[in-house]
């Protein structure tokens, strides 16, 4: 195995270079020209090329041995800045910005969620993630829940291995991050409205109406007595908080 490939795999970097597939991914993120880009988890660069051919990107790797090759090249590439940095700890811009990141599988929940939780200027973001990640993050569950008053998530499409080197051994997918225009809740509910969540999640009984205790509340809500915690969509949640 060349050792490139051994330290890719060392490191869990799974890097795109099917170029339709590169292009989708940027179709999803689609941002505005001259718009600022961040790429978190750079690597070879495979999105920032793309990206800068209209605009700005500030690309962030905490390898150096990439961040030393997209210093070498980004040059030739447009108006990128690279940063030597950590995906889970870098400040974002103060600016708005989109973003993109096809960062290590094994970060990919921690990610999200630091995205959601720091990145205030965000526009719009796209993850490159696992398949069942993206759906278990944008699905059914506890996380979906806890951020749908203010972002939406949504998975797109299927990426097959081969779009990768090295090629991962599952099917990947891209998650959709957006704020919401207009919240759902306030953000200074949201320690209430997480407890809530907790109370529910880790509740007794098979339905909410067992769960919440209070049926004239999932009734306000317009959710059947009968629903499940998996089987309301992620909004219904704030909507029974509110009730």
């Amino acid at each position: 195995m060349p050792r490139r490939t051994q330290r890719r795999r060392a490191l869990s970097q799974n890097f795109l270079h099917d170029q339709s597939v590169i292009a989708e991914v940027i179709g999803t993120l689609h941002p505005p020209p001259g718009t600022l880009v961040v790429d978190l988890g750079a690597g070879a660069g495979a999105l920032t090329r793309r990206l800068a051919r209209t605009n700005r990107v500030l690309a962030v790797e905490l390898d150096p041995r990439w961040a030393d090759h997209l210093r070498t090249h980004a040059r030739a590439w447009g108006d990128v800045t690279v940063q030597r940095a950590d995906a889970l700890t870098v400040g974002f811009p103060r600016e708005r910005f989109h973003l993109v990141s096809n960062a290590p599988y094994h970060v990919g929940t921690q990610l999200v969620r630091r995205v959601l939780t720091d990145a205030h200027g965000l526009e719009r973001g796209v993850f490159v993630l696992q398949l069942e990640t993206a759906r278990r993050l944008a699905g059914d569950g506890r996380f979906a829940a806890t951020w749908a008053p203010w972002f939406e998530l949504r998975v797109h499409g299927r990426i097959p291995p081969r779009a990768f080197r090295p090629a991962p051994s599952v099917d990947s997918a891209v998650l959709t991050v957006v704020p919401r225009p207009v919240p759902l809740l306030s953000p200074a509910a949201f320690a209430d409205y997480d407890a809530f969540l907790a109370r529910v999640f880790n509740g007794r009984g098979n339905t909410l109406a067992q769960r919440v205790g209070d049926a004239r509340a999932l009734k306000r809500a317009a959710i059947p007595r009968d629903a499940t915690p998996g089987s309301v969509p992620p909004e219904a949640f704030a909507r029974l908080y509110g009730a």
